[in-house]
Parts: C-alpha cells; sequence; structure tokens
C-alpha cells in the first residue's frame, strides 16, 4: 500500500533507505495548490502578479537573444552581468524566497549524467536566485535514495532534487513506499532521450530491422546490453519484443564500462547506449549506429538512421532528466524555480555543455504540467507492460 501521509511518508522512507542502498541498478550514464496571496492564480502557466508564464518565458527568450547578439554581457564567472540583472528583473520571485542557500540532491556519484546536468544547469541558475546552490550526491538504487531523503526534508523549497527516468518505472512497479508520479511537484524537464542502438562495425547486422527478424525467429539468442535491471533499456526491449512476438537476452551492467567493453569483445551484440557516452568510439569507425532508440532522428550524427518509432515500434520510455520537489512545496515557488532552470538552460554555459555531451539533440523540455502529464503516461505503460509480462520485482531487491 502506498502511504500517502507525509509523516508517515517519511518514517517509512527513513526505515528504507539502508536497504534501497543496497539495491536498485545504475540507470544514469534522468491536486491542488494552495491558493496563493490576492493577485494571480495558481494554476501552472496561468496568471501570476509578474504576468501569465508564457510572457515571463518569452520575456526570458528576449533576454537569451539579446546575449546571443552581443546586446547584452555575459560573463558566466562573475556573480552578476547584464543578462543575469535581466533575468532577474523578468522573472517574477515569491516574497522572501530564496532567503538562504537551496539544496539539491544528486541521485547518483560524482561525474555522472544526472550529475553533470545538475551542476551545468545549476551554474547561471544560482546567479540568477543570488543564493548559492549546494549539491548533494545520495548515490543508490537508481536515485531512490537520494529521492527518499528529500521526502523527509522540509517543503519550503529549500531542498528538492534532480529526477531521472528510473523514477518512473519504479513508481510503475510499485516497489518504493511512495508515489513518484503522485508525490512530488514537477519543476522541470530538460533532457530528453538520446539512446541509440550500436553495433560493431563488423556486425552482421545491417539495419535494424535485420536485428528484429533475426530475434523474431531466434527468441533471446540477441544479446543486448543496457544500464541494469529495470532500466528503460530493458522496458524498450520488452515492448520490441512483444511487437515482434519474441524476446531479446537482455545483459545488464551497472556501469558504462562494463556495456563498452562487452560489445567490444563480442560478449553482446547490440549496446543501447547514450550517444555522448560513445561517440569517440563512433567517430573512431568501431561502432555504427542501427536505430534511434526514441521518436527523433538525430541529424548530426547520421540523418539517414531511422527512428524506432519511425520504424513503427513502440517507445514506452527513455532516459530523460529534470528537477522535481516535495509535492506540498507552493506553486508560486515551483514556478519560480521552473523559469530559473529554464533561463539557465537557454544560456550560453549549459548550451555548451549540451553540445559537448549531445544533449542538444534530443531536446527533452517539458514545463511543469507537460513533465507530470509525460510521466503519467510513462508510468502507466511501463506498469501495463510489466502486468503483462509478470515481471518479477523481486530481482530488483
Amino acid at each position: 500500500m502506498r502511504i500517502r501521509s507525509k509523516a508517515l511518508r517519511s518514517a517509512a522512507v527513513m526505515i528504507s533507505i539502508f536497504a534501497l542502498v543496497a539495491c536498485g541498478t545504475d540507470g544514469d550514464n534522468g491536486e491542488a495548490a494552495p491558493e496563493t496571496e490576492e493577485g494571480g492564480e495558481t494554476e501552472e502557466g496561468g496568471e501570476t502578479d509578474g504576468g501569465s508564464q508564457a510572457d515571463v518565458l518569452a520575456a526570458i527568450d528576449e533576454i537569451v537573444a539579446q546575449v546571443e547578439a552581443g546586446e547584452l554581457a555575459y560573463d558566466p564567472g562573475s556573480g552578476e552581468d547584464e543578462a543575469i540583472a535581466a533575468l532577474r528583473e523578468a522573472i517574477p520571485q515569491p516574497e522572501g524566497y530564496p532567503g538562504r542557500p537551496i539544496e539539491i540532491l544528486i541521485g547518483f556519484g560524482e561525474g555522472g549524467g544526472s550529475d553533470n546536468y545538475t551542476r551545468n544547469v545549476g551554474r547561471d541558475a544560482e546567479r540568477i536566485l543570488g543564493q548559492r546552490i549546494i549539491y548533494n550526491n545520495m548515490p543508490g538504487a537508481s536515485g531512490e535514495v537520494a529521492l527518499g531523503h528529500m521526502f523527509t526534508q522540509g517543503t519550503d523549497g529549500y531542498t528538492i532534487a534532480s529526477s531521472i527516468t528510473n523514477q518512473v518505472i519504479n513508481d510503475a512497479l510499485g516497489i518504493q513506499p511512495y508515489s513518484f508520479v503522485d508525490d512530488v511537484a514537477f519543476i522541470i524537464r530538460q533532457q530528453g532521450p538520446t539512446e541509440i542502438y550500436w553495433v560493431p562495425t563488423d556486425s552482421e547486422f545491417e539495419t535494424f530491422q535485420d536485428m528484429l527478424d533475426y530475434a523474431a525467429e531466434n527468441p533471446d539468442q540477441v544479446r543486448v546490453s543496457g544500464s541494469g535491471i529495470g532500466s528503460d533499456d530493458e522496458f524498450r526491449l520488452l515492448a520490441l519484443g512483444k511487437e515482434i512476438d519474441s524476446s531479446f537476452g537482455f545483459v545488464p551492467f551497472d556501469g558504462v564500462g562494463g556495456r563498452i567493453s562487452a560489445l567490444l569483445a563480442g560478449d553482446i551484440d547490440v549496446l543501447h547506449e547514450t550517444a555522448g557516452t560513445v561517440m569517440d568510439l563512433y567517430e573512431d569507425g568501431q561502432i555504427r549506429p542501427l536505430a534511434y532508440g526514441g521518436d527523433i532522428v538525430f541529424e548530426d550524427i547520421d540523418p539517414d538512421i531511422p527512428s524506432v518509432a519511425d520504424l513503427g515500434y513502440p517507445v514506452p520510455t527513455g532516459r530523460w532528466r529534470g528537477m522535481v520537489a516535495p509535492k506540498e512545496v507552493p506553486q508560486e515557488i515551483i514556478d519560480y524555480l521552473h523559469n530559473v532552470f529554464y533561463a539557465s538552460a537557454q544560456l550560453p554555459a549549459y548550451k555548451e555543455y549540451e553540445v559537448e555531451f549531445l544533449q542538444h539533440v534530443a531536446g527533452g523540455y517539458l514545463n511543469s504540467a507537460d513533465f507530470e502529464a509525460e510521466s503519467r503516461r510513462e508510468r502507466d505503460e511501463i506498469a501495463a507492460l510489466a502486468e503483462e509480462f509478470g515481471y518479477d520485482t523481486g530481482q530488483l531487491q
């Protein structure tokens, strides 16, 4: 039974924290709001004292355009510049918030995808906020240790967490004492899936359809590696297997290094991996793509390779990243944080990071409401898949 009471939920989370550290996999290589004071509605995207959120985003975009045109000074190494001053003026700020540093919990170790995302988007966000951001890496259980800790903290907006697809999957499987989708306030999603199905250059599979045809005739014989048991990689393969009335030999690895080594050594046939992680191998001619794992063709990599969705196959989920907070955080703070992180992600420092790690190819931005809606869709689809296949959640313990 899922725990809804905040006090009971917090107690359950604290009891389960140590068990969470031992379980899970490394997936990282992602209600009515309270009434506001007179002057605006709390509905995300609705009217506030500073105007509609659409107006705020338009103002942010205009400021970014001025930065790109060289009309506003921008120096990410400084405490404040013309661009940051303009953004502070454009983004409506809740009274008294933030009055002290904001802690962001990161559910994976330093140097991983979630850590890189959080620290890079936080770089200019910190300058806009005018307060220091404290980054707290709490790895374990596919990000659930950090998320569970967030639920034990205050609901004043001073402790939030970066999030990743794994939380939706764990919610769908019902293996936590809370529901990610129902119990968080969605701030913003900023990174979309960039996974690609890769094979060695000399692979017998010339196309993605070649791989599927062989798998249809030879169940479990096509060995595909992903980030771990219960990951988005595994559920994508379950969905594909359902379509071809067969199954794949899923080989989970906790670390990206092991997955890559297994592909190059011939221990697996196909690697399902994010683009930025293996681009050096692709550029060196050691591997090649069969298909883009989602619904976007990455023109910067190879415009002639199809996406799985273009081929007519389902894509139940993908590896996104974003920011969430406890559900009880006031909506005006959620809107403010959304606008700050949105602005930070449009500025040159974050854009350079996106290009370096090939995060720009997939987009991925969703506002608070769309982030929640998409997470609900993913959870329901994964839950249906898990039920249909009799997914054994015991292997996650």
